[in-house]
């Protein structure tokens, strides 16, 4: 026809005629309808969109596990260092992200500052603990460094037994303080010319159960209260202040007991010479199993033994420093 719609491959067109002559007619043709490669390039875009969609997904799926393993891992090793109480290690870079980077660096300075801030916390500690030793001695010349010397003699005596740190920590703060509760007896008591009566006896044996007392109004020294309170208990239940038996009584406890009775008996008094230590150890061994525990004792003949002691009545701090127990100050700051 010269116009209207015709259909050309199944698709409708609408031409016009524009000239006719012999040999040829001359036409102006234009599509009405969705054209085949319309179609076609519908379907191959849906195809297209379909598989970015499944890519986006895959790709959103790696990057949020490449992001969160990072983290999870950074959380998890510090919930491990949290658990152990253990920051002398610091957290790696994760190299994955600048953000987790700079929040790791952030993480290991305050650590850092923790740990600095620690440091001097213990240090006011010890401090706090050797003034008050040292208002004890002060009290009485006799028995003037006798705190530090149970103290550094009991770190020998658990190092013979094998002890963690963190064990010979207490032990060395709770012997330093062992006898803090006689700062509440009288001086007519604390400082006679001689044999106490069985009444200024009675008042002596208080002092454990005192300085118990004392310590705990300190929270941070509820670790160190049994060796205060329980180190003149004995194995055959005739100590004070409970009359406990056997091993119902600490081992710090029992430590401390043997370091306090050696220092007493190797040190001079007012009414009585100082014993030679091996008069002292000889004692020790004499009522091993009554009044001290027998394990202490042999552990400490032990440590004494490999010890060089050339004289017959030697320094007892000098022989300390040969056995490697530090004085109480220098071990404290480093």
């Amino acid at each position: 026809p010269k116009q209207g719609l015709v259909h050309l491959a199944d698709e409708p067109f609408a031409i016009r005629q524009l000239s006719s002559g012999r040999p040829m007619a001359v036409y102006a043709v234009e599509s009405v309808g969705a054209h085949r490669a319309t179609r076609n390039t519908a379907e191959i875009l849906g195809i297209v969109a379909i598989g970015a969609m499944l890519l986006g997904g895959l790709a959103s799926f790696w990057l949020a596990r490449a992001l969160s393993d990072p983290i999870d891992q950074l959380s998890q090793q510090m919930r491990q260092m949290a658990e152990a109480r253990d920051f002398s290690k610091k957290i790696p870079r994760t190299g994955s992200s600048r953000e987790l980077d700079a929040f790791t660096d952030t993480f290991n300075h305050l650590v850092t500052s923790l740990q600095a801030a620690e440091a001097q916390t213990e240090l006011a500690y010890v401090g706090a603990i050797k003034a008050l030793a040292a208002a004890l001695d002060a009290r009485d010349t006799y028995t003037a460094g006798h705190s530090e010397r149970v103290s550094a003699l009991s770190v020998m005596i658990g190092r013979q037994l094998n002890l963690d740190q963190a064990q010979l920590e207490v032990l060395r703060l709770g012997a330093l303080l062992h006898d803090i509760g006689k700062i509440g007896v009288a001086d007519r008591v604390l400082q006679k010319n001689g044999p106490l009566t069985q009444e200024e006896f009675e008042i002596i044996k208080t002092h454990p159960t005192l300085g118990a007392h004392i310590l705990r109004q300190i929270s941070f020294l509820t670790p160190h209260i049994p060796i205060v309170e329980l180190h003149h208990e004995r194995p055959d239940g005739r100590g004070y202040p409970h009359g406990l038996l056997g091993h119902a009584t600490p081992l710090l406890a029992r430590i401390v007991h043997v370091a306090d009775a050696f220092d007493a008996m190797t040190t001079a008094r007012a009414y009585r010479p100082a014993q030679t230590p091996t008069h002292a150890i000889s004692e020790l061994w004499r009522y091993a199993g009554s009044q001290f525990d027998a394990e202490v004792v042999e552990a400490f003949v032990a440590a004494w033994s490999s010890v060089p002691v050339v004289e017959d009545r030697p320094d007892l701090t000098a022989v300390l420093e040969r056995a490697n127990v530090l004085p109480f100050e220098r071990q404290a700051t480093g």
